[in-house]
C-alpha cells in the first residue's frame, strides 16, 4: 500500500490510507479524512478544513506544500 509525504521547514505531512478514505497527518495529528489523496493535499497546501491545534490555516498555507501529488513523495505503508 502506499501514501504520501511532503517534509515541509516546520515538519513533515502525510497522506495516507484511513479508514474512510485518506487521512492527512502531521505528526500524531490527524488533520483530516479526505475522498481522494488528491482531494487531501489540495486541503493541507490551502491550509482549508484542517482539525490541527498545532497548525493555523496561515501555518500550512504559507509552508508551500505542493498541491500536486506528483511533488510528494512516494512511501509505503
Amino acid at each position: 500500500m502506499k501514501g504520501f509525504r511532503y517534509g515541509s521547514t516546520q515538519g513533515a505531512f502525510y497522506i495516507l490510507p484511513g479508514e474512510d478514505g485518506w487521512a492527512a497527518t502531521y505528526g500524531n495529528e490527524t488533520l483530516g479524512e479526505f475522498s481522494s489523496p488528491q482531494q487531501a493535499a489540495d486541503e493541507v497546501a490551502r491550509g482549508l478544513s484542517l482539525n490541527c491545534p498545532h497548525l493555523s490555516e496561515t501555518d500550512t498555507s504559507m509552508l508551500d506544500v505542493p498541491e500536486q501529488l506528483s511533488d510528494w513523495e512516494i512511501v509505503h505503508v
